[in-house]
């Protein structure tokens, strides 16, 4: 494979000497590696703003990693009529990949919206400078947006320093109105050149999926490649904490978030024409409507008569646990909409339609903000059961409900309306019956607490032989 020998030895010995002359607190954590990452790229700045940062032989390669990011994103949109699209690039120095983009775009009939942030502020200088003189060409950078900020990518979008893990992944962060800008915003994600000096790689990649819109596209890339920062790495660990990821670990790095993997690519040809296959990094995966929990839940409880809004009001039969009897199992499952499996037992053998069968649900997990004024005063679980007319007899107050929780669809949250809240239960329906239809969820109908109900079960985590709960690693169902 071609390689670029002198620059990568010339540049590591660079960033090498930089970073040693700032000297590091004995306790190493994140806010002590942020502010050593700006000091050590405040200095290098007017360097990556030279033509020496980006020689003749890369600009081809970042040409190439570019184009297929674009391409990804335009796959993606091809039914949508908005043919702008938003790219948040970060670590984007002083506009490296700005030209690329510019240019991908005008050859693919598309217009940009990009965002570019570094934690660099002096990056950030020559970045704004570099995209005011594209942005002001003849090349048809009119057509196109760009405007550059300084900060910490997973502070800027989450609120925090970095996600503690959860049952859903990783928990949401601070959601106000600095953050929100930024929540469900952008079309692309692109971490070009820097995803190994992140110290906490797991909160980037939530920070990606809270960024992107349903369909956006997350890429990780280098147009060196992975020996490249391994270099780095060995060198200089303190501004490069991280290698780039394997595929293995590229792999891990998605498990408990919202994405499914598109593209891991390590070799291309990136000219038309030449058969030589030149190392670089090209990983990417596109935000998905779900994503699996770490753990999966049961419950097993008497169905109450909940708050005045089941299954007539809503247009779904719907099942209410008891907060009285769960509030313990409740305290570490954030709020939000899950979704799962679920069987009405025949405890009063009746023989009525739709007992002892699992059947699929959508449930809510939180308060019921959107009933304002009626919210619930505590963290309750409402199960809207996914069944077409006929399926179910009856009501079933009162009867005894098994419910495993296995995947997670959004956050909860407050709408303006009640026909809003509607369209958006509908939707979730909607998803959860076609995730629920496919591997690894479908699995969790096979979980013995469900297909043998009429059995006795008690959950380990806590309760009795009235009502019970159980926390369980995921792992089983994921064949691990």
């Amino acid at each position: 494979f071609k390689s670029f020998s002198s620059f990568d030895d010339d540049f590591v010995g660079m960033q090498k000497k930089v970073g040693e002359n700032d000297s590091i607190a004995t306790t190493y954590t994140i806010e002590n590696h942020l502010s050593h990452q700006k000091k050590v790229f405040d200095e290098m700045a007017t360097f990556f703003d030279s033509e020496e940062a980006t020689p003749e032989e890369v600009k081809p390669v970042l040409r190439y990693l570019v184009k297929k990011t674009l391409n990804q994103i335009k796959t993606a949109k091809d039914n949508d009529e908005d043919k702008i699209f938003k790219i948040l690039d970060v670590g984007c120095g002083t506009g490296a990949l700005f030209p690329y983009y510019l240019e991908a775009a005008n050859e693919l009939q598309i217009r940009l919206n990009i965002v570019g942030l570094d934690l660099s502020p002096k990056m950030v200088e020559y970045a704004t400078e570099n995209s005011i003189k594209m942005l002001s060409g003849s090349d048809g950078g009119s057509r196109h947006d760009i405007r550059c900020e300084a900060g910490d990518f997973v502070k800027t979008v989450m609120g925090v320093d970095y996600c503690e893990k959860s049952l859903t992944g990783f928990e949401n962060g601070v959601v106000d109105e600095k953050t929100e800008k930024f929540r469900e915003e952008f079309d692309a994600v692109v971490i070009n050149a820097c995803f190994g000096n992140f110290l906490d790689q797991d909160s980037v990649v939530m920070a990606a999926g809270s960024s992107l819109k349903i369909g956006g596209v997350f890429v990780i890339s280098h147009p060196l490649g992975s020996a490249f920062v391994e270099k780095l790495r060995k060198d200089n660990p303190s501004t490069v904490p991280n290698p780039l990821p394997t595929e293995d670990k590229f792999n891990d790095l998605l498990e408990f978030q919202p994405f499914a993997k598109m593209d891991f690519i390590e070799k291309g040809t990136v000219s038309d024409g030449v058969e030589d296959h030149v190392t670089l990094f090209y990983a990417s995966s596109k935000r998905v409507h779900h994503r699996i929990l770490r753990e999966v839940v049961r419950l097993r409880g008497d169905v109450d008569e909940g708050y005045g809004r089941g299954g007539k009001k809503l247009g779904f039969p719907t099942a209410n646990l008891p907060s009285s009897l769960f509030a313990d199992a409740l305290t570490n499952v954030p709020t939000g909409v899950y979704f799962g499996w679920v069987v009405i037992e025949d405890s009063l053998n009746d023989e009525k339609k739709g007992r002892n069968v699992v059947h699929k649900a959508v449930v809510n997990v939180g308060y019921s903000p959107t009933f304002e004024g009626k919210e619930n005063k505590e963290k309750i679980v409402e199960a809207h059961l996914i069944v077409e007319n006929g399926d179910i007899e009856g009501d079933f107050y009162g009867e005894t409900m098994r419910l495993a929780l296995c995947g997670f669809l959004r956050p909860e949250k407050r709408f303006p309306s009640f026909p809003d809240l509607i369209a958006a239960i509908t939707n979730d329906v909607a998803n959860a019956k076609k995730f629920l239809d496919s591997v690894p969820y479908s699995n969790f109908s096979k979980d013995d607490f469900l297909q043998n109900p009429t059995e006795q079960w008690v959950g380990s985590s806590g309760g009795d032989d009235g009502a019970s709960y159980e926390f369980t690693s995921t792992n089983k169902f994921l064949g691990k």
